[in-house]
């Protein structure tokens, strides 16, 4: 099943408890594949969500909550930090290539001068 139409089997229901959701990711143990599945999940949602240009600048907070809920719904946390008045915006998103962990992993876009942040880690089991 690819990243979309898992995601379009997500959307039809509301998050679930955390761990609700089986998740399994044919990565290999390469924990850099899976944080790219994750990032190509949240835009897939996001896409559901609004229409393009998608900007995660523009989710509202409810949407964010249900985010977060559906990310922990299949085990994993789901990060947005913001950064209101950054001195520079200047964005690489291939460190990540050089992590070994998932939690160390992060991806950032600018949008109306404000840089945000999403990183994901393993939620622990409750």
């Amino acid at each position: 099943m690819s990243v979309a139409e898992f995601v379009e089997k997500l959307l039809l229901t509301e998050p679930g408890a955390p761990h609700s959701v089986q998740l399994e990711i044919d990565t290999d143990g390469d924990t850099q594949a899976l944080f790219e599945v994750l990032l190509m999940a949240m835009t897939e949602i996001l896409k559901h969500w609004y229409s393009p240009p998608i900007s995660i600048g523009v989710i509202s907070p409810e949407n964010l909550a249900r985010l977060i809920g559906y990310f922990a719904s299949f085990g994993i946390k789901f990060a947005l930090e913001l950064d209101e008045n950054p001195r520079v915006i200047a964005i690489n998103n291939r460190e990540y290539l050089g992590q070994s962990r998932l939690e160390q992993m992060r991806f950032q876009m600018s949008h109306q001068g404000k840089l945000y942040t999403v990183r994901f880690s393993n939620l622990p089991a409750a």
